[in-house]
């Protein structure tokens, strides 16, 4: 996975006059870790962020409202001059409680049910994109920051090595779980790694704020 918009990124890292931003894409959604490097407040508008998968744009969620049923809107993320924000972005319907328990879907199909029409879906999304829109305001300018990230390859694994995504929060506890059955999985190979983002940090003699 690399990121090819607004610029080409292996490391899936992004920077501005005002903000430096880094992403890890996992099989349910993106972790994101953001400062704010400019002098003024900076405000992401997560209410009209959106993310767009396969021509279809939807409402996100993030690490506060992941298991959230209501339909309010996420507040907004306010960052100070040098704040640090890290982060999750998943598709709002992607989570969800079927009635016995919570379900998260992963973000490209990676499962296929053993099923070769299925399993073709997932070969063939080698080249495929999506989009996150992230509308940020600082000061008194808006910008609408449109990330582009393209599947770069795609390898079949077994259940014995894989690994679910260890930031995914436990869900709120509910009674009379059913077990569900296990198809075979495959995965798209996530082929960046995560850099150490606080070395790209800007040096000053403050310490950012991290939450």
């Amino acid at each position: 996975m690399s990121m090819v918009g607004p610029e080409k990124s292996k490391d899936m890292l992004y920077r501005d006059e005002r903000l430096m931003i880094q992403f890890r894409v996992d099989d349910p959604g993106i972790r994101f870790q953001a400062q704010n490097i400019s002098a003024n407040v900076m405000k992401i508008d997560w209410a009209s962020a959106r993310i767009g998968i396969h021509g279809t744009s939807t409402t996100i969620r993030t690490m506060s409202m992941f298991y959230d049923t209501t339909k309010m809107e996420p507040a907004s993320q306010v960052l100070p001059s040098l704040g640090v924000v890290r982060d999750v972005i998943v598709p709002r319907g992607n989570t969800y409680f079927d009635g016995a328990q919570w379900r998260v879907n992963d973000l490209l199909p990676t499962t296929d049910g053993n099923t070769q029409a299925m399993r073709n879906t997932i070969m063939q999304l080698v080249g495929s994109t999506f989009e996150i829109r992230l509308p940020i305001e600082c000061g008194s300018d808006v910008r609408s920051y449109t990330f582009s990230f393209a599947v770069d390859s795609v390898h079949q694994i077994s259940w014995s090595d894989y690994r679910p995504a260890p930031w995914i929060p436990a869900p709120p506890p509910v009674k009379n779980l059913r077990p569900t059955p296990l198809g075979n999985l495959t995965a798209v190979f996530i082929a960046v790694g995560f850099l150490g983002f606080l070395r790209y940090m800007m040096t000053v003699h403050k310490t950012p704020a991290v939450p």
